[in-house]
């Protein structure tokens, strides 16, 4: 298994596993129009996008297991309050990549790019219905701090907040599960 920084050229993978692990995990819990829109062509249209303009302060990891793409994460900060919140923007694992810690390893992968990048506060999204997704969370000590509807762009949908007021203790929580799982 290893975990590198994403690039440019991993656009094309990263596309192809937030399809096949959106469809593996949200079958059944998302409304079926919502796997028309978010086919392989608009994901790969969006990673490109995202490696042509990186949004300021997020990064993109890709996880390898075998040599072959297996998983990504994405972060991001949002400045515009009195302290930087760090948001954990996605966590895809293909499911034949799950229960091997690699979604542990990415969370702190995740995390300690946070806490290098000076932000303490994390949070991210969960859908609603997602709970294998709300479960892990919770045992890395994400604390339930809302529930909202995401806007879209095609499912509006219902999801719960978690946060960790310390990225480097949620890196390390991560880190050391990873290493005993």
């Amino acid at each position: 298994m290893a975990i590198r920084r994403a690039t440019a050229a991993d656009a094309e993978a990263i596309a192809a596993i937030h399809v096949a692990a959106y469809d593996e995990t949200y079958r059944g819990l998302a409304p079926p129009e919502v796997f028309e829109g978010l086919n392989l062509e608009r994901r790969t249209a969006q990673w490109r996008r995202f490696f042509a303009e990186p949004p300021p302060d997020a990064t993109a990891f890709l996880i390898e297991q075998d040599g072959e793409p297996a998983g990504f994460g994405s972060n991001g900060i949002d400045r515009s309050g009195p302290s930087p919140i760090g948001w954990i923007k996605a966590v895809y694992l293909l499911k034949r990549a799950q229960g091997r810690g690699l979604g542990l390893a990415m969370m702190a992968t995740l995390a300690e790019d946070l806490a290098a990048k000076g932000v303490s506060e994390v949070r991210l999204d969960v859908a609603v219905g997602n709970d294998h997704a709300e479960a892990f969370y919770q045992q890395l000590g994400g604390a339930l701090l809302s529930s909202q509807v995401d806007p879209g762009p095609i499912w509006k949908s219902p999801t719960r907040t978690y946060g960790w007021t310390d990225a480097a203790a949620l890196a390390g929580a991560a880190s050391r599960a990873a290493r005993h799982g």
